[in-house]
């Protein structure tokens, strides 16, 4: 379990996540707001790391004058935390019901529902 993420946390750490390599605040920054719609200002962007950092997702690392920041808890472990604890809270645990949900008013398309079948098939596998 992780501590929760505000949305501005959550963006923050997107970037970091879909980066090759780990990046500075400068390149932060600018990733934020060219790729994600935002208009911050570095110390805006400082804060929010400062935070993600405290929070045990990032660690920051020194290099002489160069600051960059290492990612300590994968997009993956933290999408299967934050995806198990909506299910529970909102459906109980069933992951049916979540399915069914998503799907609310909506139509599944046969391509999806073949991708949704080799997804739990693999499942059932490990």
């Amino acid at each position: 379990m992780y501590k929760s993420l505000t949305a501005a946390e959550k963006v923050v750490m997107k970037a970091m996540w879909d980066s090759d390599h780990p990046l500075t605040l400068g390149e932060t920054t600018k990733l934020l707001n060219e790729s994600y719609g935002k208009n911050w200002k570095p110390q805006t962007v400082s804060t929010f790391i400062a935070k993600v950092v405290q929070k045990g997702f990032l660690k920051m690392i020194r290099e002489g004058r160069r600051i960059t920041y290492e990612i300590l808890i994968s997009l993956e472990e933290y999408r299967a935390c934050e995806a198990r604890e909506f299910v529970a809270f909102w459906d109980k645990g069933d992951v049916a019901e979540f399915i069914s949900a998503y799907f609310y008013g909506k139509k599944a398309g046969e391509e999806e529902i073949d991708r949704l079948r080799k997804v739990v098939e693999g499942l059932a596998k490990k």
